[in-house]
């Protein structure tokens, strides 16, 4: 699989002989959903089942590929998808980034699912992925997906996915927890901004039994599914495993919200330049950047600069002390002056003098040194 990190041009396959009818086209766009019918033969459903039990028990590696293990318990407290699991379980629920595999790539690549991806993104839309996965409901286990929606902030997109296709491993079945739908649901649009799980009023409103259909879908067989189409599948008390690979297509313009990046291509090319505003905003943020390097270096350096000053003010004060010790120590009534006086003048006066004289000036030299640091430092934190 190419990234769009490393080539963002990827040649389509040549279109089949698979286009869908108008009738059909019409049911999916009444109903949200679609069944395409088979896309795999039984030696690829063994060959990918395999290949999926392989990456979860660790028998084969790829540093791309995250799995999640099903704990069976409820949807909120599921741990997060991990590079290995402990030992050889095949308690798995999820095996995320098959866009990077070696084996489940030529499902990804599928002429026939670019065919469907052109109906509804436009013939001359390049392609990118954002999710190719391995979903598991293992026998007698699975966990409860709440009715939810595929799309919105969650999913942090400059643009909504559309398209997903359900390509079913093993026979889903109502009987080991297939996937069930609100026919139609998808016109509604997204329910809230965020997207994602509906809330308790949402599905009390939108789902009413009589509205729900089951997805039972033959291993092999694919399912088109709007991303808006409001879906759940429950639990598997079934003694076999219901594994399917469900695959999102996008627009190959999307970017991520976060970063401005694209998603993996698979299909035509993207221009990988940043946008305007990207690169002005990495632009200004290098500049505050070296900005706040500089002024760090003249704070400190100012920084410094108090120090000296404040080491003249103490020695100040130390020859204002040593003055005045002198003075103190001329006895009351002693010789008028002393050899260093001023004509006329007293040594004590003379000293008094001197010392309120150095007092003062090593006061104004250490407030107007403090003022003029404080004011840098101050201009320096608020330009941050």
């Amino acid at each position: 699989m190419t990234t769009a990190s490393e080539q963002l041009t990827i040649a389509r396959p040549p279109a089949l002989a698979h286009e869908l009818t108008e009738e059909q086209w019409a049911a999916f766009h009444r109903d949200g959903f679609l069944h395409l019918g088979q896309v795999l033969t039984e030696d690829e459903v063994e060959r990918l089942k395999q290949r999926a039990d392989d990456l979860a028990a660790g028998r084969v590696r790829n540093d791309q590929v995250l799995l999640q293990l099903d704990t069976g318990g409820a949807y909120e407290e599921l741990p997060e998808a991990v590079e290995q699991l402990d030992g050889t379980t095949r308690l798995y629920r999820k095996i995320q980034g098959l866009e990077f595999d070696d084996e489940f790539v030529h499902l990804v690549r599928s002429p026939r699912f670019f065919e469907v991806c052109a109906r509804i993104y436009g013939p001359h839309v390049p392609l990118s992925i954002f999710r190719a996965m391995v979903m598991n409901k293992p026998a007698g286990q699975g966990t409860v997906l709440p009715w939810h929606q595929d799309g919105g902030d969650v999913w942090g997109l400059d643009r909504e996915p559309l398209v997903t296709i359900w390509t079913a491993l093993d026979p889903a079945t109502t009987e080991n927890g297939c996937m069930e739908c609100v026919r139609g649901s998808h016109r509604l649009g997204l329910l809230t901004d965020f997207g994602s799980t509906l809330s308790e009023e949402h599905a009390a409103e939108h789902c009413p039994p009589e509205d729900v259909v089951p997805l039972e879908v033959p291993a092999g067989h694919a399912v088109l599914m709007h991303n808006w189409l409001i879906h759940r599948s429950g639990v598997n008390p079934s003694p076999i495993p219901r594994r399917a690979v469900t695959i999102c297509y996008l627009d190959g313009r999307t970017r991520t919200v976060h970063t401005g990046t694209h998603l993996p291509m698979v299909a035509g090319a993207v221009n990988p330049a940043p946008l305007p505003y990207v690169r002005e905003l990495t632009a200004h943020a290098e500049n505050l950047s070296r900005a706040a390097s500089d002024r760090e270096v003249y704070a400190l350096s100012l920084q410094a600069e108090l120090e000296k000053v404040q080491a003249a003010y103490q020695a100040a004060l130390a020859e204002v002390a040593r003055l005045t010790a002198e003075r103190d120590a001329v006895p009351a009534g002693a010789g008028p002056t002393s050899p260093q006086a001023g004509p006329g003048q007293p040594w004590a006066t003379r000293a008094r003098r001197l010392a309120g004289k150095a007092r003062r000036r090593a006061r104004r030299v250490a407030r107007k040194a403090r003022r003029r640091v404080r004011a840098r430092l101050s201009r320096v934190s608020a330009d941050r």
